[in-house]
């Protein structure tokens, strides 16, 4: 993410705020975020230092400079000092952001006293400085932590490792733009079925773009066969090719959110119907009791989400449509943000990847079964209670 070059001197607080973000944290500023600057800003205690110095101080910051290569991290450097030239920043100031903005840590001993001595003879350079710092081998060194995101990808990738073997799969939803077997065996599925269907989008409309290989005919791999059949998840009940197949694991990686509300329950129905005896329905899914914090209420993690979950949500929903849950898991779990009820980015990298509930990870995922015992038991009470009625 480049971010834009603008005039600061013409913004408002609240228009420099939301434009520092990009800047600092390569994102747009969250509701939490605004709320925050704008308390400050009615107090009247804002400025551009102040922002730059706070945020640059936050373990988002950190994580967000690993990231950023070093032409890239050079040019918001420079764009930093022009707001600090605006603020009439002291030298030890300049010194101690741009510590932050090239080596991503603060200023060491060594490196203020080496600052205080340029400052005191009056041959301090901010450009020295930068110079200086990175023709050290510790700004030439590679960056190698990961994103939150790929914190969370790390995590789904385990989570997959532990579903069951089966040797029939229908995946809905589960292109790859670059895996031609699909995104299933792309998270490291260990298994390998004789026959796996992926059922998505056609492919100009897929998520992650339009693939970079064909989809129109059958696959055939050492191990087994892959069919794709496009067409919307809402749609999977008038589909003549999957009408008569059952299968021992129908998978969603990330996709029942997306899945129109007032359609999701005959989707989970036409899933039942469609497991062999001792399939399960696995799926992963953002968990709202964790996004809400993130978002605010009455947004969603991104655009094209129909509803977020709760996992009591999405139990009561298969509850609904016949379908036992066997076993749940929480992927990356954030104790932290549950308990402050604050979002963060700490328990990316302090919390389990993964664990056997399901409450308070970013994601929850569970796994499936059509109990035809209790779906018959269900069936006989309903009879009897209707009996009885009449």
């Amino acid at each position: 993410m480049k971010f834009p070059r603008l005039n600061y001197k013409n913004l408002s607080p609240i228009q420099t705020v939301e434009a520092l973000y990009p800047l600092l944290l390569n994102r747009k500023i969250d509701p939490s975020g605004r709320a925050t600057w704008t308390e400050v800003i009615e107090k009247g205690e804002y400025s551009r230092f102040k922002q730059l110095q706070l945020i640059s101080k936050s373990e988002e910051f950190l994580v967000t400079f690993d990231n950023i290569h070093r032409p890239e991290r050079l040019r918001r450097t420079l764009s930093m000092l022009s707001l600090l030239k605006m603020e009439k920043a002291t030298p030890q100031q300049q010194c101690e952001l741009i510590y932050r903005f090239i080596l991503n840590r603060e200023i060491d001993d060594l490196g203020a006293q080496s600052c205080a001595k340029q400052i005191a003879k009056g041959l301090f350079s901010p450009w020295v400085l930068i110079a200086r710092l990175m023709m050290s081998a510790e700004f030439k060194k590679p960056y190698f932590r990961r994103t939150p995101l790929q914190q969370l990808h790390r995590a789904r990738m385990l989570w997959v490792q532990q579903l069951p073997a089966a040797k029939t799969i229908l995946d809905i939803g589960g292109s790859s733009p670059n895996v031609p077997e699909g995104a299933l065996i792309e998270m490291g599925y260990p298994h390998r079925p004789e026959k796996l269907i992926i059922f998505d989008k056609p492919p100009q409309e897929q998520y992650w773009g339009t693939p970079n290989y064909s989809q129109a005919n059958t696959l055939t791999r050492p191990w087994g066969q892959v069919q794709y059949i496009h067409g919307y998840a809402e749609d999977i009940l008038q589909n003549n090719k999957l009408r008569d197949q059952k299968f021992d694991m129908i998978y969603m990686g990330q996709v029942v959110e997306h899945i129109y509300e007032d359609k999701l329950l005959s989707v989970l129905n036409w899933i039942k119907e469609h497991l062999a005896a001792g399939g399960r329905f696995c799926f992963d899914t953002p968990n709202r009791l964790i996004t809400r914090f993130e978002t605010g209420e009455g947004r969603y993690i991104d655009p094209d989400h129909k509803r977020e979950y709760t996992p009591q949500e999405f139990a009561a929903l298969l509850t609904a449509a016949g379908l036992n849950v066997k076993e749940q898991w929480s992927i990356l779990d954030m104790p932290n943000v549950m308990s402050s009820g604050t979002y963060g980015i700490k328990d990316f990298y302090s919390g389990e990847p993964l664990t056997t509930t399901s409450d308070n990870g970013y994601c929850f995922a569970m796994a499936c079964e059509y109990d035809i015992a209790s779906a018959f038991n269900h069936i006989s009470n309903t009879i009897s209670l209707f009996s009885s009625v009449l």
